[in-house]
C-alpha cells in the first residue's frame, strides 16, 4: 500500500513536470515568432533570421553563423540569444540594459536607422566558380551619394587625374576583386543582404567600373557567395576561388578582398569631400603572413596617396592588424593581396560606392603612375 502511494505520487510529479515543460515550450515557441514579427514591424523589413535560427538550433551540423570580424569570434545566431533578447538582455549590446534602467543613457545620437525594405530574395546556388558569378568592368553609373550629415567637415579634392589613364587591355587582367563576406551590406538594406546590388558587390562593381573607364585598368570582379553556408569557413571558400584565378592568370598586380566595417558610429566612418558624404575605408592585414612585407608595400603606397590627396578618408590611421586572422585572410597566396573595408553598417550604399572613385585613383597612382 505504501509503495502504491509512492508510485502514485511519483507518477503525479512526472505528469505535472511534463505538462509544465510542454506549456513552457509552447510559450517559448510563440514568443520566438512574436519577436520576429515585432522586429519586422520595427524595421519595415522581411526577416529571414527565423529560418537561420531554427537551422542553427535543430541542425547544428549545418549551422549558419554570424562572424564577428572585430574580435575574430564566432557569434552563433541561436534560440538562446533570441530568448535573452525577448526578455531584454542583448549580449551584443549590454549598454541597452543601462539605457533601459537609467534615463540619461537613452540619448543616442549615433543610432542606426534601417527604414528601408528589402525588395527581393536571391537564391543561393552551390559553391561553384561559374561565369554568372563573374563580372568584368561593369557598373550602372555614378551615384551622387547622400549629403544628409551637415556636421561633417568638407574638403575639396581633385579626384580624377587624366594623366593616369591608359588604353584598356582585357587580355591580361591586372586587378582581381572578390568578397569573402559577400553579403555584407549597408544602411537601409541591413547588415547583410543577398542582393548583389545592395551589398559589397555593388561597391566592387563601382570600383571595377572606375578603374576600367577612367584609368584603363582591366579588372575581374568575382561575386561568388562565400559566407552563407558555414560562415566561419568564408575565407577557406574564398581561398578556393582565389586559387582558381591565380592558376588561370598567374598573379595580379592587386588582389583585393572587399568588405565593410562594423563600427556603428557613423561619425567615425564618414567624411565629406566635394560636398558629398563619403564612407571612409581601412585595410586589414595579417602580420604573421609570410608575404606581409610585400603586401604592406602596396598598402603603404595606397595610404600615402590617400593621406596626401584625400586626408580624413581613412578610418583611424588606415590599417588594422591581426597576427594570423582566418587563413591569413588569404594574403599568403599573393605578394599583392590585401583586405579592404569600405564603409560600415550605418553608411548608405551610395556613400560607400562614392568612395570607389577615390580608391580607384589611389590604385591608378600605384599601377599606372610608375
Amino acid at each position: 500500500m505504501v509503495n502504491k502511494k509512492i508510485n502514485n505520487g511519483k507518477n503525479s510529479f512526472i505528469l505535472i513536470l511534463g505538462v509544465t515543460i510542454m506549456i513552457f515550450s509552447i510559450y517559448i515557441f510563440f514568443s520566438f515568432f512574436n519577436t520576429q514579427k515585432s522586429q519586422e514591424k520595427l524595421t519595415g523589413e522581411r526577416s529571414n533570421m527565423t529560418y537561420v535560427q531554427l537551422v542553427n538550433y535543430v541542425m547544428p551540423i549545418v549551422k549558419v553563423t554570424n562572424f564577428n570580424e572585430e574580435d575574430m569570434a564566432e557569434n552563433t545566431l541561436s534560440l538562446k540569444t533570441t530568448i535573452l533578447n525577448y526578455i531584454g538582455v542583448n549580449l551584443n549590446n549590454p549598454d541597452e540594459i543601462l539605457k533601459r534602467e537609467i534615463s540619461y543613457f537613452k540619448e543616442d545620437n549615433n543610432s542606426i536607422d534601417y527604414n528601408g525594405k528589402e525588395d527581393g530574395v536571391v537564391n543561393i546556388s552551390d559553391f561553384n566558380l561559374k561565369d554568372s558569378d563573374i563580372t568584368k568592368n561593369t557598373g550602372d553609373g555614378k551615384d551622387t551619394g547622400n549629403t544628409d550629415n551637415a556636421n561633417l567637415s568638407n574638403q575639396t579634392s581633385q579626384v580624377y587625374n587624366p594623366k593616369l589613364k591608359k588604353n584598356l587591355d582585357n587580355s591580361k587582367p591586372e586587378v582581381l576583386i572578390y568578397h569573402s563576406h559577400t553579403t555584407e551590406s549597408y544602411g537601409q538594406y541591413g547588415p547583410d543582404n543577398l542582393d548583389p546590388t545592395k551589398n559589397v558587390c555593388a561597391v566592387g562593381d563601382e570600383l571595377a567600373k572606375e578603374l576600367a573607364d577612367n584609368y584603363g585598368i582591366s579588372v575581374i570582379h568575382d561575386t561568388t557567395i562565400h559566407n552563407v553556408l558555414a560562415y566561419n569557413k568564408s575565407y577557406e571558400r574564398s581561398g578556393e576561388t582565389l586559387d582558381k584565378y591565380l592558376k588561370k592568370y598567374g598573379d595580379f598586380k592587386m588582389v583585393i578582398d572587399i568588405h565593410r566595417d562594423s563600427d556603428p558610429n557613423k561619425n567615425n566612418v564618414t567624411t565629406k569631400i566635394n560636398g558629398q558624404n563619403v564612407a571612409k575605408f581601412m585595410f586589414v592585414m595579417a602580420r604573421k603572413n609570410p608575404h606581409f612585407d610585400k603586401n604592406m608595400t602596396i598598402v603603404n603606397s595606397l595610404l600615402n596617396t590617400a593621406k596626401k590627396d584625400f586626408p580624413g578618408l581613412t578610418i583611424g590611421n588606415g590599417v588594422y592588424y591581426y597576427d594570423y586572422g582566418m587563413n591569413f585572410f588569404n594574403q599568403a597566396k599573393s605578394n599583392n593581396a590585401f583586405l579592404l573595408e569600405i564603409g560600415s553598417v550605418p553608411n548608405t550604399l551610395d556613400e560607400s560606392k562614392a568612395t570607389s572613385k577615390y580608391v580607384a585613383r589611389m590604385i591608378a597612382e600605384y599601377i599606372n603612375g610608375k
